[in-house]
């Protein structure tokens, strides 16, 4: 029996490079799941160089119903800026294919 909350908490989303910011149950709505990417980017995908933060957009994903209810997903992906001002991708945010490859998007909003 698993009794560690992160692993626990992995355990019920079903993905192994999360964190889980939280969770919200508001009666009658769809179980809120609020997550980020726990293998956030530490170098530029494209030239390997530094990175800097350049904010955050949670993006809303429909997910698999969990133990009888709907369940939204509230991906906060980073965003970075790499330093190097040569390089052919100037910005990228997280991704995870487990996720984007499962569930389907559903809309982008800003952080309130």
């Amino acid at each position: 029996m698993e009794k560690d909350h992160k692993a626990i908490s992995k355990i019920l989303v079903g993905l192994v490079d999360i964190n889980l910011i939280g969770v919200e149950d508001n009666l009658g709505e769809p179980l809120h799941v609020h997550i980020e990417c726990s293998n956030s980017q530490k170098q530029c995908p494209t030239c390997e160089g530094k990175v800097h933060h350049n904010g955050l957009r949670v993006v809303e994903v429909v997910d698999l119903p969990s133990f009888g209810r709907k369940v939204i997903l509230f991906w906060s992906k980073h965003r970075w800026r790499c330093a190097n001002k040569h390089c052919p991708q100037p910005s990228f945010s997280d991704d995870d294919p487990k996720i984007a490859q499962f569930q389907i998007p559903t809309r982008s909003s800003s952080p309130k």
